[in-house]
């Protein structure tokens, strides 16, 4: 991971750089102060980011104004939905994927996340989500159609300034973030900042969840609802107005519920009584590793995809992981 400040071992020594280039206002000063006491790199003007990065202040403002450049600093692609048609995939190039790791390392990834968010946060992931609804009653998944797009870059500019960056450099760094006006599905930044401009509404929704008695988490798109007792049928005409009062949209086609007696599944996991895969990966699994201890030289060369098996099977069943990461590394060292 590459340091706040990169370039300069302290923020002293990039200080006297910046008042050697004669472009250090004393507001600016004062924010240069301000975002170091919080813990943040002071990016108080392009000069300051550039000579942070060691790059030329040019090139960020060029990197921050690419739509209205003939080339803009993105690849185009397109990959299948599972569901059907294609989904455009926006990657950075070489600097401008940089300068967003930047923003994502040393900016973005400093916010505190709730527990019951678990996509694209650390040390977390599709086994906490599904963990919080294990045992329910009730289940109630929604999709929010088109995540990304749907966080415009005024929305992003407010997350910049809540951290205490100026006006200037929040749009600075919101244009650095979005494409077209929204979040670019592929940038590396995108996630985290989705994840911090939909706080606000799952604060709201965590309010009125409790008082319905039901468990919310979120895993970027999916959100997930679960309680005892069936779920309110005017739930989901609340959920739905308040999402579209803040310009998100319920995908229709992927609103699915479940109750007792039937299989619970929450990003693709079953929670019925805890946390697994389906039957059907369950089975193939077992399969798959019998054969590893019957035929280990017809599964030798396929050690390390038991291997990564093994780990996520550990991920939600300790014991039986353990089992299967020995029966890979016997393949692995046999």
């Amino acid at each position: 991971m590459l340091p706040p400040l990169v370039s300069f071992k302290s923020a002293v020594d990039l200080k006297k750089a910046i008042l050697a280039t004669g472009e250090l206002s004393q507001a600016e000063e004062k924010a240069f102060s301000d975002l170091v006491h919080a813990g943040l790199p002071p990016l108080v003007s392009p000069t300051a980011f550039g000579l942070i990065l060691g790059i030329s202040p040019k090139l960020i403002t060029s990197l921050a104004t690419h739509p209205r450049r003939k080339y803009p600093y993105y690849r185009r692609y397109k990959v299948p939905k599972k569901s059907g048609g294609s989904r455009t995939i926006l990657a950075p190039r070489t600097y401008l994927k940089a300068v967003q790791k930047f923003i994502l390392r040393q900016i973005l990834e400093k916010h505190k996340i709730p527990e019951y968010v678990t996509g694209f946060v650390k040390r977390t992931g599709i086994i906490q989500n599904a963990r919080f609804h294990v045992g329910a009653q009730y289940l109630l998944n929604v999709d929010i159609k088109d995540f990304f797009p749907s966080v415009r870059m005024e929305k992003v500019l407010k997350i910049f300034r809540e951290f205490g960056f100026s006006r200037e450099m929040s749009r600075l760094l919101t244009m650095l973030c979005t494409f077209e006006g929204s979040l670019p599905q592929g940038a590396p930044s995108s996630p985290s900042l989705a994840n911090l401009v939909f706080l606000e509404i799952d604060n709201e929704i965590v309010r009125i969840c409790r008082r319905f008695g039901m468990t919310y988490s979120r895993y970027a798109d999916d959100l997930t609802f679960s309680r005892r007792l069936p779920i309110p049928e005017n739930f989901l005409t609340r959920l739905t107005a308040l999402l579209g009062a803040r310009g998100f949209t319920i995908n229709r086609k992927k609103i699915r519920n479940a109750k007792s007696g039937q299989a619970m599944y929450v990003t693709g996991l079953v929670v019925n009584e805890k946390v697994q895969p389906d039957r059907q990966t369950r089975r193939m699994l077992r399969a798959m590793f019998h054969g590893a201890v019957t035929q280990p030289r017809v599964y030798r060369k396929r050690a390390a995809q038991l291997s990564g098996w093994a780990s996520y099977v550990f991920s939600y069943d300790r014991s039986l992981g353990s089992r299967y990461l020995k029966i890979a590394r016997s393949l692995a060292t046999g």
